[in-house]
Order: structure tokens, then sequence, then C-alpha cells
């Protein structure tokens, strides 16, 4: 039997009920149906323009920026790599210092020089080292060369550095400033150390030297209490001092006699040393064939030789000296001979004008490329002392003969040089005027053009 409740759900005889399920169905069908065209209409619409409406009404907020976290360890600054430390050996040569004997005394290996002077012989010949030329040394904290430069001569400076395993070099003329200043001095024991006291260089004594080597002998002719005043250049490069130049003038008193120079240089000629009043000092003949050393033995007709032991004539004059001592041809002229003989042992005999020859016997060695029939000029290296032959010491004898007659060197007046041209003696004698005045007056120096 049915229910008699679930009949009258569903009983069409209960009309209140019935219009209420048939709205209830109404509605749902209708909402179906809407909400079915609302889907078809949004499709329809092009996605453009809804974005573009949405991104009119938006304002976005400044983005903020973060770092990326990054471990403390990397944040940390990293430490510079240790940076090389060099230092820097300045001076001018010694008298006879090598350039190895230089380097040795600074800690570098024979080696090292030895390929140095190998691979700088192409620029420069660095066998033969000048007294009183500035150099300056590179190294670095374990001693090793890094860097070597030397002042080659007036206007050029050599300057050597490591590339890798090899060495560069190149000469080069630096653009120095010159400034002048005065040097004096009074002759207490010899003209090297009173120069050095003064405040210059080995090389500004052997120039001082050089320009009166006509006038004065040093060997015999300079005396205690003699005395001078040096007008020098002296070089600057970036506003560091780096060594003397020419001397400009010079005054110098030697026993009682005042001697003045003036260095002139005519345009397009040479330069040379004049006295002030013009004469030149520039002579034939050199005073003397070596620099700085004493005499042992004078020009005499009787002398008892210390290894034949008997008196003999000695018409020659011999000069002590170091070993390696430069020997330096006293007058321009042509090699007669290169010769060794048991009593003179090696010997060179020179030829000059006018009737002159020189002999310089008991050399250690000759100068290179030095051969019979060869042109020398005054004040060239022909050779280096020595205590060859029938010597009891390094020394130099010197002979010098006019027409084979033997001639004292000590009292020996040799010819005068050129005098100067007309054409250039006014603008020497204002030049001199100049000169003599800055030595007589500093204040002056103000005034002169460097």
């Amino acid at each position: 039997m049915a229910d008699p409740h679930q009949k009258g759900l569903y009983s069409s005889n209960n009309p209140k009920r019935f219009w209420r399920r048939l709205a209830w169905f109404a509605g749902i069908a209708l909402i179906s149906f809407f909400l079915v065209g609302a889907s078809h209409h949004f499709q329809n619409v092009p996605d453009q323009t809804v974005h573009k409406s949405q991104i009119d009404k938006l304002e976005f907020p400044p983005l903020e920026l973060k770092s990326p976290q990054v471990p403390e360890s990397e944040t940390e600054p990293k430490p510079e790599l240790e940076k090389e430390v060099y230092r820097w050996i300045k001076g001018d040569i010694a008298r006879n210092q090598s350039l190895s004997h230089l380097m040795s005394d600074h800690g570098i290996p024979l080696e090292t020089v030895l390929e140095l002077v190998k691979q700088t012989r192409p620029t420069y010949n660095l066998s033969r080292l000048r007294a009183g030329q500035p150099y300056s040394i590179k190294l670095t904290s374990d001693d090793q060369l890094v860097a070597f430069a030397y002042q080659a001569d007036e206007n050029r400076e050599l300057f050597i550095e490591r590339k890798g395993t090899e060495f560069v070099s190149r000469l080069i003329a630096p653009d120095y400033e010159i400034r002048l200043e005065i040097l004096e001095g009074i002759i207490q024991e010899n003209l090297i150390t009173t120069v050095l006291e003064a405040g210059g260089s080995y090389q500004v004594a052997i120039d001082l030297e050089e320009i009166f080597a006509w006038q004065i002998n040093f060997f015999k002719d300079l005396r205690v209490g003699d005395s001078f005043k040096v007008l020098v250049e002296k070089r600057f490069l970036d506003q560091e001092f780096s060594g003397f130049g020419k001397i400009r003038a010079v005054t110098f008193q030697n026993r009682g006699k005042n001697l003045d120079a003036v260095y002139f240089k005519p345009e397009g000629g040479h330069g040379g040393y004049y006295a002030s009043d013009g004469r030149p000092l520039k002579k034939q003949f050199l005073k003397s064939p070596l620099k700085f050393t004493r005499i042992t033995s004078t020009f005499t007709h009787k002398r008892f030789h210390p290894i034949y032991k008997k008196h003999m004539a000695h018409r020659a004059v011999d000069y002590a000296a170091p070993r390696g001592t430069p020997i330096y041809a006293i007058s321009d002229g042509e090699v007669l001979s290169v010769s060794r003989n048991t009593r003179s042992g090696k010997n060179i005999k020179l030829k000059h004008p006018n009737g002159y020859e020189s002999s310089y016997s008991h050399m250690s060695r000759y100068a290179t490329k030095l051969s019979q029939g060869k042109k020398v000029q005054q004040g060239q290296v022909i050779g280096y002392v020595g205590a060859t032959g029938a010597a009891t010491g390094p020394h130099l004898c010197f002979h010098l003969r006019k027409n084979s007659r033997s001639i004292n060197p000590l009292t020996f007046q040799s010819p005068g040089g050129p005098e100067l041209e007309e054409k250039n003696q006014k603008a020497f004698r204002l030049l001199a005027q100049q000169e003599m005045q800055a030595l007589n007056h500093p204040e002056s120096l103000k005034t002169q053009i460097g």
C-alpha cells in the first residue's frame, strides 16, 4: 500500500504546492539561461580591452630592490697583493773602479755583471767606467739587479733595465735643468780631497786638473795653501740632483800665481778653455801623461838603479801609480811602435809634429786596437800602468825627445795652441766678463743664463 504522504506530495490535487514547485523550476531555468548567455558575451570581448581598463585604474608602489644574501666570508675585503719594494743606490764612480767591483760591493754576482756587459756591448762598452761619473743601481728587496743608469758622457745617460731574463739598454739625452753653483776650497792634502770637501765630485776634480794641465804640474807644482773657485753646472732631473756638468769658469791660485779659465764654444766650432784675456790654455803637450800620482825618479844624468845596482843616466821621469792607472798621449801623433823587452817591459813610442817623440814603459797592458801607424789624439788613453820589465813596482817611465835628444819633461815649456779667431773675440770677451763677475760676486748668478 502506498504511503498517503508520498502520494500527496506529487498529487495535482494540491494546487498551492503545484504552483510553488513550478515557480522554483522556472527560476532555476531562468538563472541557467542567464549564466550561459553571460559566458558567451565575455568570451567574445577582446582581452586587450579588458586588460587596458584594469591597468588604467591600478597604481603600483615603487619596487624595493634587495641585495642578494651573500655569505659573510664573501663580503670581507680581499687583501691587496704585496707590492715589490725596490731600493736605489746612487754615487760616483771611484778612481780605478770597474763595473764588477762596483756591483760586487752591493752583492750582485759576477755572472750577472758579465751578462750585463755582454748584452749592453752593442749600445755601450761597460768595461771602461770613468771616475767621477754618477751612477744609479736599482735592486729588489733580495738584491736582484733591476736597472742600472750611468752618465756615459756630457750629454747622454746609459740606462739598462731587466726585461725577463735579458737586459735592455739605451742611451738617452735627459732634459736636465741646469743650475750654476760656486765651489771653492784651499788645498790641504790634495786636489781630489779638497774638491770633495767643497761639495764637488771626482769628475769635477779631474776636469779641473785637465783645464790647467798645461799650466800646472799637479804632481810637483801643487802646494798647501793653493786655492780655487769654480763656477760649475749642476744638473737636476725632476727637481732631483743628477750630477755635475761642465765647469763654466774657474780661478786658481798656485804658488802665488793667479790663473783663470773660461769655457767658450764658438758658433760651429769646438769648445775649449781660454784665459780671461782670450789666450788659449791648451798647448801642444800635456804637462804629464798621468793623473794624481807622485814622482819617484826625476830627470838626471846619474842615478843608482835599484835593479842593476849601478849608477846610470835616467833621462826620463818615473811616475808611481796603482796598477791599471790610465796613461795618456801627451800630444797628437802617430804610433811608432808597440813592443816589449826585458828592460822597458811593455812599451809604446809616439811620434809628434815638429820632431818630437815620447815613450811610455813598464805598462801592464796596451789600449785596444793600438798598433804601429795608428793616429792618436792628445789625452787619448794608450795603455795602463804596470811593472813589466826591469821594475820594482807599478810605475810609468816617461821619455820625451826632440830630434832624438832627451828633454826634461818637468822643465819643458810646451808650444802654444791655436788662438781665437778674430770673429769670435768679441763674443768671448762678453762671456768672460759675465763668468768672472759671477765668480767674484756670487749674487750675480741670479742674472746668469742657465
